[in-house]
């Protein structure tokens, strides 16, 4: 098994563990940034738009007001945990769909999402694998579709041992600022407009971090 695999295995069973522990860590704080970009984008879309979710978590908050939204979103969710998609299916029965696997194996039709939505996710995947995941979410999308996440501020792969409870540990990784601003700027990207692209601090769970948060919508 590749160390990529090992990772993501790794990620899986990690995010299985502490799964009821991330929720109560999580959810009762909802980022002001991710929100208020949330709330940005939701302006924009139709009504009865479809929308993707990769790591989608337990469904809370960013799933559930996606779902509850007066323009009735068709909403599928995705994670690689199936614990958490478990605690999803409870938090949020209104979604079109939950589907437990890892984001990069997703297969949509082209053309198929009016939006595709990554909070916290894209960088659990391999940094290597990053902007393949990017490519796959531009076709997918719509002509004038958008696509809202946020990826890691440095660049390099990061290892936590006993993340949230003692014997989980987490893999993450990330291209730094610069190095994802790269990626957008790529031939085959090219129809990616970025509408936002900022670097945040945010506090969660005592201690700060800085992440770049990306908006960017497809030429129609």
């Amino acid at each position: 098994m590749s160390t990529f695999l090992e990772q993501k295995a790794t990620n899986e069973k990690c995010y299985d563990a502490v799964a009821n522990e991330y929720l109560a860590w999580t959810g009762p704080r909802p980022t002001p940034t991710r929100m208020g970009l949330i709330d940005d984008l939701l302006k924009d879309l139709p009504a009865k738009a479809e929308i993707l979710e990769l790591g989608c978590g337990a469904g809370v908050p960013a799933t559930q007001v996606l779902v509850s939204h007066e323009k009735a979103f068709v909403v599928t969710g995705n994670d690689i945990s199936a614990a958490q998609i478990a605690l999803a299916k409870q938090h949020v029965p209104g979604a079109k769909a939950f589907i437990q696997g890892d984001m990069l194996t997703l297969d949509f039709p082209a053309g198929s999402l009016d939006a595709v939505l990554a909070f916290y996710s894209i960088f659990h995947l391999p940094k290597e694998e990053q902007g393949e995941m990017i490519e796959k979410i531009y076709g997918w999308l719509k002509p004038g579709g958008w696509f809202l996440a946020n990826f890691h501020f440095d660049s390099g792969d990061v290892r936590r041992d006993e993340w949230i409870k003692p014997g989980a540990t987490i893999f993450s990784s990330g291209l730094g600022v610069e190095g994802t601003r790269a990626v957008f700027k790529q031939e085959q990207l090219a129809g990616f407009k970025l509408i936002v692209d900022k670097v945040d601090t945010e506090v969660v769970g005592g201690f700060e971090e800085k992440f770049h948060w990306i908006m960017a919508k497809k030429d129609a």
